[in-house]
């Protein structure tokens, strides 16, 4: 398999969309100040992510009757300690960070199941096209994450037993990318977009393995919101108008949602790969349990942890 040559376009999407990134955090800096006293409004904490593409679609559409404010954040960190503070109502996290919050004793509850998009892309060494080339290579990832555990379950002979490779660690992952580009690291699961931007910069990126890496990431809200049925009710509604818009219309249409949310333009914003969007369900707790088997490998949370009461589905 070859590598794409770069493209004066595709090198475009990728200075443009790291300059999006650049407005993006200057944007979070702002918009995670003190959040909105509203009680009716509903606030959903976003990062540069593909996952809240149906509610930048709906928001965009004017499909949300109540409304909605969406808090940006440029680290799941800032996320994730926003959504404890209350600043935020709900955020888009993956199942790992769910349980790890759930089972600190925190008061969420996981309640739809989102699409996000990962792939595994490859440095610069044209040599290196598929997984069995990666043994003793230096692979990008963040301990105790999703990312960790799709790493270490992909990474496996042609028996399934793990082999060798020299981690290392970058906790932020446009600094991943970057390594990737300047052939400091052989090879990293990324998330989309920076997986589509890695392919701008004429690296490879193949699909994870063993769909390891779909239907693990979902909207985690706080309990609190939960009480709310009107305005959830409203945004169920919102949300799943907007996937069958993006489903009945092209994608020329919608896709400048996608653009604004990551500071791109919209004719860069269409070589992004973007999943298959569903509506609003909740998530299978049958989907949680080869990551809970792993966490709990890594002492990551107590063995007698079940993640049961975590999944709550939204009223309809």
């Amino acid at each position: 398999m070859k590598r794409r040559h770069r493209k004066p376009f595709l090198l475009g999407l990728c200075l443009a969309f790291f300059g999006g990134l650049l407005i993006f955090s200057e944007a979070c800096n702002k918009g995670s100040q003190g959040g909105s006293t509203d009680s009716t409004t509903l606030k959903i904490g976003i990062m540069p992510s593909v996952d809240y593409l149906p509610i930048a679609v709906a928001q965009e559409q004017g499909f949300f009757k109540r409304p909605i404010k969406l808090v940006r954040f440029s680290s799941p960190m800032e996320r994730d300690a926003a959504l404890q503070t209350a600043e935020v109502d709900a955020s888009v996290t993956d199942y790992m960070g769910a349980m790890l919050l759930h089972a600190k004793g925190l008061p969420v509850s996981l309640s739809v199941a989102c699409q996000g998009s990962f792939r595994l892309v490859f440095g610069r060494d044209d040599k290196l096209t598929d997984i069995p080339h990666l043994r003793g290579k230096h692979i990008g990832l963040s301990s105790n994450t999703l990312i960790e555990y799709a790493t270490e379950r992909a990474l496996v002979d042609a028996t399934g037993k793990p082999f060798s490779y020299t981690r290392v660690e970058v906790q932020k992952i446009p600094i991943r990318l970057e390594m990737l580009r300047s052939g400091e690291l052989d090879a990293a699961i990324l998330p989309e977009p920076f997986a589509s931007t890695g392919q701008a910069l004429g690296l490879l990126a193949i699909e994870v393995p063993g769909g390891l890496t779909q239907g693990i990431t979902g909207l985690l809200f706080q309990n609190k919101a939960l009480e709310r049925s009107d305005d959830l009710r409203a945004f169920v509604v919102g949300y799943n108008e907007a996937v069958s818009f993006m489903q009945s219309h092209p994608r020329s249409v919608w896709i400048g949602a996608l653009g604004k949310l990551l500071g791109i333009t919209k004719q860069q914003a269409e070589q992004i790969q973007l999943p298959d969007y569903q509506p609003v369900t909740a998530p299978s707790p049958e989907a949680l349990q080869p990551i809970l088997s792993w966490m709990k490998e890594k002492k990551l949370v107590p063995q007698d942890y079940t993640a049961e009461g975590l999944i709550v589905a939204l009223p309809q």
